[in-house]
C-alpha cells in the first residue's frame, strides 16, 4: 500500500521511489510526461498558424491542428495575446525533468505563479505596444493585457508599471525556488570576467605581433627622404593650427632626431616615436628631392596597414609653403575617398521605382476591331485623336526632384511629430506615391489625420493611404508639376482590351503608376458615379459608353438612357443600340424604369424555361437551339375549367407553334443626373432601381448611376447596398466620400478625371486617371455608328405602367389573366389583396382581373374581410 497523498492538491513525481513502485506508477508518470509534450506541440501548431479575420465571425477550419485547435488558439490569444507563448513553453519546463528521471512537482503554487506571471507579462505587453495588434488582427496583450495594462498605466504611468510589473515576476520566481537572483548575479558575473579576460589575451597578442612586424619592417627599410603621413578617419576631428610655421619646423626637429635614432638601434614604434610627431594641423605636405642618400619612411599606424606592400610611401613637410598657403591648401584639398561604410550610408535612400514600362500598350491592327456580325463595323480608331505619349522618363532631374520631394515630405512630418523613412517612389502621370515605414509605435491614425495639415505645409492636395494594402507602410499620393494627358486611342486599341473575353469590357484610364486599368461591366455589375461640377464626371461616362460602343454590336448591346439635364447624353441619341431616344422628362423615365423591371422579369422567366440560371448560358443554349442540337420550347398543356352551368373553358392553349428563340442582348441602363430625378420621382424610382441592382445582374441588365450629389437622401441605404462598385471623382467634402466610397480620401482629389474606384466591393480602392474624350471624338463615333443603320424603338417602354395606369381594355385580355384562374382554381382561394401578392401585380391590376371572374361566373361576390367562393371546379 503506498502512503496517503497530502491533502494539498498537487501531483508530484519523485525519482527516489522505492523500488516497490508498482508499473502502474510509473506507467502514468511517463504518460503523463507524453501527454505535456503533445500538448506544447499541439498549443504551439494552433498558436503559429492561427490569424484573426475580423470579417469571419465563426471558426475556418484553416488552422493546422484543425477547427479545435483554431478554437483553442483563439480563446488563448483573444484572452493573453502573445503571452500565450509562455503556456507551451511552460508545459516543456514541467515535462523536462521526467525525461532525465528527476523530481518535478506541478502543484496548484506553481500554476497560480505561472498564472500571474503569465497575466503580468501580457499587461505589459500593453503597457509597452498599446496600438499594435498580433495574429491578425488581435490586441498584442489580449483581453486581460488590455485591461490590467490600461489600468496599470492609469495608475502607475509606463515607467512604473515596468518596475511594478519586473518586480511582481521576480517575487513569482524567487516564491517558486526555481529562480535565484543571487546565483544569477554570481554566474553572470563570473561569465562576464572570463569573457573580458580572453579579450584582453586576445588584444595583448594582436598588439605584440603588430611590434614586431613594425619593428621587422623598419629594420628592412631602406633609407630614402622622411616623409611624414597622416591617414584620413572617418571620425577624426583636425584642427587647424594659426602657427603653421612654427609646426613645421618642429616637426622637421623631430623627423632629425628619429633618423639619428634609427640609426643607432631599432627599437619598438610606440617607445622610440614621440608623440609630439602626430601633427594636430591638417598639412598635405608634398614630396621633395634630397640630394643625400635614401632615408627611411615613418607612417603612421592606419598608412601601414594600408601600404603593407608597397615601396614606403612619403609626405614632405612642403617646406616651400608660406603659413597662409599651407591654411588655404588644407581648406582647399578635396577629402579622401571614402570609406565603403560611408559610400553605402550616403547611397542608401528610397527606391524609385521605374514604371515606364508599366504605361507601354501593344497595339492592334484595325482588323481586330471588326464585328462578327455580317455588315456592321466597329469604330475604327482612327476617329480618336492621336495623344502625347505617357510615359515618364526617369533622368536625373526627375529623380533629384522626386528625392527632394521625399526629403520636404520627411521634413514636414517630422514637425508634426511623426518619424519615419521613404523606402519607395512610384511615379505615375497624375500622382507620384511615396512609400513611408513610420517607427514602431506610431499610431497610423494620427498620420492619417494630416492630411489637411500636409497640404498646408507642401501646397498641393495629399491623399494619405493609411495603410497601404498588404504593406507596412503608409503611402503618400501627391500630385506631380505636370501631370500627363492620358489619351483614349491608345487605350483602346491596346491588345490587352481588344482582346478581352468579357461581355461588357469598358476603358476606365490609367492607375498610379500609369497601368492602363480595364473593367468587365458585367461582373461590377452596377456602378455608382458620383462627382462635383467639373471633377469629370460626365467625360468618364462617355468614356465607359464609347468604350463598350466599340467592342459591341446592337445584338450584343442595348442602350437606355435617362438624362434629365437634357444635354450630356444627346450625342448618344439615334445609334442602333438604343433601346428608345434618350429619356429627358422625369415621368417618362419612371415608367422606362418600370419597363426595365418587367424585362427584368420576362428575361428570368424565359431562362427558367430554357432551364438555365443567366444570360450567357440562355444564348449558349439558344445557339444550340438555332443549330438543332437541342430543342427548344415545349408547347404548355391547356388547362379546362368548368364552370357553374357547366360549360368547359380552357386557359393555357397555343394557337400556333412558339417560334425559335431569340438571342438576348445585355442591357445596360445609364442614369444621369439622379438626384434631379430622386427629388421628382423618388419612391418610384427607388423602388424600381432597387430592384434592377437586386436581380438584374444574372438577366444581362446593368445600371450605372451618376450624380453630382452623392448625400444620403439621394444615395439611399437600400441603393447604396446593392451597387457594390463605386467611383468617385472630386467631391466637395468628405461627408460625400464617406457616402460613395464609406472612406475618406475623394475630397483630396485633383479633379480632371483624377478619381478613386472601387470594383465589386472589395476594401481596396484605386487611384485612376480617368482619359479624356473630346465631344468632337464622341460625335465622330456615334455619327460613324449611325451609317451603320437606324435604330428600332420600343415604343412600349413609356408607356404607363403600375397601379396608376391600368390600360382601358378588357381585363380578359390580360397576360396575367389566364395564370390568375388557374391559381384561384387550385388553391380554392379569391381575394383582390391576395391576388395581387400572389402574382406581383398592382392592387388596381388584380381587382379588374378578379371584376371579370365574376363576370364569368368563376367566383363569388365580395364577402367583406373573407374571401370571394370559388365557383370553379379544381383543373
Amino acid at each position: 500500500m503506498t502512503a496517503p497523498r497530502s491533502e494539498t492538491p498537487r501531483l508530484e513525481f519523485a525519482d527516489d521511489l522505492p523500488r516497490q513502485e508498482s508499473r502502474a506508477f510509473r506507467y502514468g508518470r511517463e504518460a503523463a510526461s507524453l501527454v505535456l509534450i503533445a500538448g506544447a506541440v499541439f498549443l504551439t501548431l494552433a498558436l503559429a498558424s492561427f490569424s484573426h479575420d475580423p470579417a469571419v465571425s465563426e471558426v475556418t477550419g484553416t488552422n493546422w491542428v484543425g477547427p479545435v485547435g483554431e478554437a483553442l488558439a483563439n480563446v488563448f490569444v483573444s484572452t493573453l495575446g502573445l503571452a500565450a507563448w509562455i503556456i507551451p513553453v511552460e508545459l516543456v519546463l514541467i515535462s523536462l525533468p521526467l525525461f532525465r528521471n528527476k523530481p518535478t512537482m506541478a502543484s496548484v503554487a506553481r500554476i497560480g505563479g505561472d498564472t500571474v506571471v503569465i497575466l503580468i507579462v501580457a499587461s505589459l505587453i500593453h503597457v509597452s505596444f498599446p496600438q499594435s495588434t498580433a495574429f491578425g488582427s488581435m490586441s498584442v496583450g489580449g483581453t486581460i493585457g488590455e485591461l490590467f495594462g490600461e489600468l496599470m498605466r492609469s495608475l502607475f504611468s509606463n515607467v512604473g508599471s515596468y518596475l511594478i510589473g519586473l518586480t511582481a515576476i521576480g517575487l513569482v520566481l524567487i516564491a517558486r525556488a526555481s529562480f535565484s537572483f543571487i546565483s544569477f548575479a554570481q554566474r553572470a558575473g563570473q561569465t562576464t570576467e572570463h569573457a573580458a579576460m580572453k579579450s584582453a589575451e586576445g588584444l595583448r597578442a594582436i598588439k605584440h605581433a603588430w611590434h614586431r612586424a613594425r619593428t621587422i619592417e623598419k629594420v628592412r627599410a631602406e633609407h630614402g627622404a622622411i616623409r611624414i603621413t597622416t591617414a584620413d578617419r572617418d571620425d577624426a576631428i583636425v584642427a587647424i593650427d594659426t602657427e603653421v610655421e612654427a609646426a613645421r619646423e618642429r616637426a622637421l626637429a623631430k623627423a632629425t632626431e628619429m633618423i639619428e635614432a634609427l640609426h643607432q638601434e631599432p627599437l619598438s614604434p610606440l617607445e622610440d616615436i614621440d608623440e609630439g610627431i602626430v601633427l594636430e594641423s591638417p598639412l598635405h605636405l608634398q614630396p621633395v628631392s634630397s640630394p643625400t642618400s635614401p632615408e627611411p619612411t615613418i607612417e603612421d599606424d592606419l598608412e601601414q596597414d594600408a601600404r603593407a606592400h608597397e615601396s614606403a610611401p612619403v609626405i614632405d613637410l612642403s617646406a616651400s609653403m608660406t603659413p597662409m598657403e599651407s591654411k588655404a591648401a588644407t581648406l582647399t584639398q578635396p577629402a579622401a575617398e571614402e570609406t565603403p561604410r560611408r559610400k553605402q550610408r550616403q547611397a542608401k535612400g528610397p527606391t524609385i521605382v521605374d514604371t515606364t514600362s508599366a504605361t507601354e500598350v501593344e497595339k492592334v491592327k484595325q482588323t481586330a476591331a471588326t464585328s462578327t456580325v455580317p455588315g456592321y463595323q466597329m469604330p475604327p480608331f482612327d476617329l480618336f485623336d492621336e495623344g502625347e505619349a505617357p510615359a515618364l522618363i526617369i533622368d536625373e532631374t526627375l529623380q533629384q526632384q522626386l528625392n527632394d520631394n521625399a526629403a520636404q515630405l520627411i521634413t514636414t512630418l517630422n514637425h508634426y511629430g511623426v518619424r519615419g523613412e521613404i523606402r519607395e517612389i512610384q511615379p505615375g502621370p497624375t500622382v507620384t506615391t511615396y512609400e513611408m515605414e513610420p517607427e514602431a509605435g506610431t499610431k497610423v491614425s494620427k498620420i492619417a489625420s494630416l492630411a489637411d495639415d500636409l497640404a498646408m505645409s507642401l501646397g498641393c492636395q495629399v491623399r494619405i493611404i493609411a495603410p497601404i494594402p498588404g504593406k507596412k507602410r503608409v503611402g503618400f499620393e501627391i500630385p506631380n508639376r505636370e501631370r500627363k494627358a492620358v489619351n483614349l486611342r491608345e487605350l483602346i486599341e491596346d491588345r490587352r482590351f481588344q482582346e478581352m473575353k468579357a461581355p461588357l469590357p469598358v476603358v476606365l484610364g490609367r492607375d498610379i503608376v500609369g497601368k492602363p486599368f480595364y473593367a468587365d461591366l458585367s461582373s461590377m455589375p452596377h456602378v455608382l458615379v458620383a462627382g462635383a461640377t467639373g471633377a469629370g464626371k460626365s467625360v468618364g461616362l462617355n468614356v465607359m459608353l464609347v468604350s463598350l460602343l466599340c467592342r459591341r454590336s446592337p445584338d450584343d448591346l442595348r442602350l437606355l438612357m435617362v438624362d434629365p439635364k437634357v444635354v450630356e447624353l444627346q450625342s448618344f441619341d439615334r445609334i442602333p443600340h438604343m433601346l428608345l431616344p434618350v429619356v429627358t422628362d422625369t415621368r417618362q423615365a419612371a415608367n422606362a424604369l418600370k419597363w426595365a423591371v418587367d424585362e427584368m422579369e420576362r428575361r428570368y422567366q424565359l431562362l427558367a424555361n430554357a432551364g438555365t440560371k443567366n444570360i450567357t448560358t440562355y444564348n449558349a443554349w439558344v445557339k444550340r437551339v438555332h443549330q438543332g442540337e437541342v430543342r427548344g420550347f415545349e408547347l404548355p398543356k391547356p388547362t379546362v375549367v368548368t364552370s357553374e352551368d357547366g360549360s368547359v373553358v380552357e386557359f393555357g392553349a397555343e394557337k400556333e407553334p412558339p417560334k425559335l428563340p431569340e438571342k438576348l442582348p445585355y442591357i445596360v441602363i445609364v442614369v444621369d443626373e439622379f438626384a434631379d430625378l430622386m427629388m421628382q420621382q423618388g419612391k418610384e424610382v427607388e423602388a424600381s432601381i432597387a430592384r434592377l441592382a437586386q436581380k438584374a445582374r444574372a438577366a444581362g441588365m446593368h445600371v450605372i448611376l451618376a450624380t453630382q450629389r452623392p448625400s444620403v437622401d439621394v444615395i439611399t441605404g437600400m441603393i447604396k447596398a446593392n451597387f457594390p462598385s463605386r467611383i468617385a471623382f472630386k467631391v466637395t467634402q468628405r461627408n460625400d466620400s464617406r457616402t460613395i466610397l464609406d472612406e475618406q480620401g475623394a475630397e483630396h482629389l485633383l479633379g480632371r478625371g483624377d478619381m478613386l474606384v472601387k470594383l465589386n466591393g472589395s476594401n481596396e480602392t484605386r487611384r485612376v486617371q480617368c482619359p479624356f474624350v473630346s465631344e468632337e471624338e464622341v460625335e465622330r463615333v456615334t455619327s460613324f455608328l449611325r451609317q451603320q443603320g437606324e435604330p428600332t424603338y420600343d415604343d412600349s417602354i413609356l408607356l404607363p405602367r403600375g397601379d396608376e395606369t391600368e390600360p382601358e381594355e378588357d381585363a380578359e385580355q390580360d397576360p396575367k389573366y389566364d395564370e390568375a384562374v388557374m391559381v384561384v382554381a387550385e388553391t380554392r382561394r379569391c381575394s383582390t389583396s391576395w391576388l395581387q401578392r400572389k402574382l406581383g401585380i398592382g392592387y388596381n391590376r388584380a381587382a379588374k382581373i378578379v371584376e371579370m371572374m365574376e363576370k364569368r361566373g368563376l367566383v363569388g361576390p365580395a364577402q367583406g374581410a373573407k374571401d370571394r367562393e370559388v365557383l370553379i371546379e379544381s383543373p
